[in-house]
């Protein structure tokens, strides 16, 4: 199982501290004392089971401002925890595990995920450089139709971040990280269509390469690509899943046909752009629905109740559009079959 240890400093005239730990689920706790008076109390727990204990803190301690809770990452400990069906409890330990079994939450806390997604969402110098990199790379994998350069693009383009920052910022309704989120995308969006478009006017397209010729039209099969990436995007995050693996399904989704279409304007083949641009299209629309969607089945919510019926509301909001979005491709995609 992976571990967390939470350290919590409150404040100096709350000593109450077995009455806290009396209801929750952890594996140990030790309190150690300092100088000044305050105390530290180190609580060892199973990931699952962080979001609940932070919440339940945080909010014995809500109106004050004196106290900090931190939440750090434990890679081992000795002697090791066993697993969970090798533990031997007594009848009362047992019950108090089944009533905390249904808390337990199957991911990482919320707070420890905001963290995590406000990391790669930051829009810097490094990720406009990785997305010009990767542009570069992708408009030579498909002008050469060579699918492992198109696959090393992939690699090196930071798109995962950005969009499930989006998602995220959607079901929680955090304006801040969502127009962070938004940033990113369109200078992203912005710098790859510039590079594409100056390299498609320069450089000679064949559009009859697979490479090239497979972004030009969108099929249903697209999007369930999209919808699947989208899901996988956002478990990396929640699950721990290598966001690096990841990351490449997403771009996969995402990057070949947006330098198909930049590539195709520059050299004046508009009708086959619009093609590629519309299965770029396809593809945001679905790994943004798809994201929210996770988030929300996953249980993710604002943590304040003014905070939760805003983030429903744009849950809601979002939801509506890109389904009514997605649903305007199926039909175009039907028709254009048919």
């Amino acid at each position: 199982m992976a571990l967390r240890l939470i350290k919590i400093i409150p404040p100096v005239d709350r000593s109450d501290f077995e009455s806290f730990l009396k209801d929750e689920d952890y594996i140990d706790s030790w309190i150690d004392k300092m100088e000044d008076g305050k105390s530290i109390i180190n609580i060892l727990a199973d990931v699952e089971m962080t979001e609940k204990i932070l919440q339940d803190f945080d909010a014995a301690f809500s109106n004050r401002d004196d106290y900090r809770i931190l939440l750090m990452p434990v890679a081992a400990t000795v002697p090791s925890v066993p697993a969970e069906e090798e533990k031997k409890e007594d009848e009362h330990d047992l019950i108090h595990q089944d009533e905390n079994k249904s808390k337990r939450v199957k991911r990482i806390s919320r707070e420890e995920l905001y963290e995590d997604i406000k990391e790669v969402v930051d829009f810097s110098w490094v990720y406009l450089l990785l997305i010009a990199l990767s542009c570069i790379v992708a408009a030579n994998g498909l002008i050469r139709n060579s699918p492992a350069m198109v696959i090393g693009a992939m690699v090196i383009a930071p798109i995962l971040g950005p969009n499930v920052g989006l998602a995220l910022a959607t079901t929680l309704g955090d304006r801040a990280l969502m127009k962070r989120s938004l940033k990113s995308i369109m200078y992203g969006f912005s710098l790859g269509m510039i590079l594409s478009i100056l390299m498609g006017s320069i450089f000679e397209i064949n559009p009859e390469v697979y490479e090239i010729s497979s972004r030009t039209t969108v099929s249903f099969a697209d999007i369930a690509l999209g919808l699947a990436a989208g899901v996988a995007g956002c478990l990396s995050f929640t699950r721990g899943i290598s966001a690096a693996v990841i990351g490449v399904m997403v771009a996969v989704a995402l990057l070949p046909p947006m330098v198909a279409t930049g590539l195709l304007i520059g050299n004046g083949m508009y009708d086959l752009a619009i093609g590629a641009g519309l299965l770029t299209v396809t593809y945001i629309i679905c790994v943004n629905l798809a994201g929210v969607l996770t988030f929300l089945l996953q249980g993710i919510k604002p943590q304040s109740f003014r905070k939760i019926k805003e983030g429903e509301e744009f849950s809601r909001y979002a939801i509506i559009i890109w389904a009514a979005l997605l649903l305007m491709l199926i039909l175009i995609i039907y028709f254009q079959f048919t």
